[in-house]
């Protein structure tokens, strides 16, 4: 099992991250066999927040894309889900709950999410 398929794994890990790419996401989340979504935002926070009403411990993977418009035309909503996202992440570890919030982010315009995975280290 890979590094990010074993981070994957760990509960202690579930959070809010941002990737620059997804084949290795996709390939670590079908390793563990959890389920991946993928969020399209376009300008909205609710699809996302929708998407995480039910609860999963056995895994998922929320792939957000998107969330350039929304960041751009309403800046504050935006901040508003992350902090949304931030206050339910510790809840997810208490429960045991693998839930990964991913946003694909190749700009890094996220930069006050940590990364996922080191692609830098990958890349070399």
């Amino acid at each position: 099992m890979g590094k990010l398929a074993e981070r994957l794994a760990d509960p202690a890990r579930a959070g809010v991250y941002r990737v620059e790419t997804t084949e290795a996401l996709e390939e670590a989340a079908a390793l563990n066999r959890y389920r991946l979504e993928r969020i399209a935002l376009d300008g909205a926070a609710q699809p996302l927040l929708d998407r995480l009403a039910g609860k999963e411990s056995s895994g998922r993977v929320l792939l957000v894309s998107g969330f350039e418009r929304l960041f751009r035309e309403r800046p504050e909503e935006g901040e508003r889900l992350l902090a949304e996202l931030r206050e339910r992440a510790p809840g997810w570890r208490e429960r045991a709950e693998r839930v990964f919030v991913a946003f694909v982010d190749p700009g890094r315009a996220l930069g006050s999410l940590a990364p996922l995975y080191n692609w830098d280290r990958k890349r070399s």
